[in-house]
């Protein structure tokens, strides 16, 4: 009888741990999917704002470094030989 009991308060415990797991395991999927979200908008935040030129120029070490194209110096530009 006493075995019986023992297993019953053995089953009860793993059932209140698994309760208790399942709902901290909720709550950090919430959170991570909130983050994903957050981090998703400001990616295409971030791109759509990289569309804009000005914007590129001040954002980006590399526009900042690349010069003007010959063809806006005046330089000669060969066509197509």
């Amino acid at each position: 009888m006493q075995e019986q009991a023992g297993g019953r308060q053995e089953r009860e415990e793993a059932d209140e741990y698994e309760e208790l797991f399942l709902g901290v395991a909720g709550r950090v999927e919430k959170m991570a999917v909130a983050v994903l979200l957050v981090l998703l908008s400001l990616l295409v935040a971030t791109q759509l704002l990289l569309q804009n030129p000005r914007i590129r120029y001040l954002l980006v070490r590399v526009e900042q470094l690349e010069g003007t194209p010959y063809g806006e110096q005046g330089a000669l530009v060969r066509s197509g030989h």
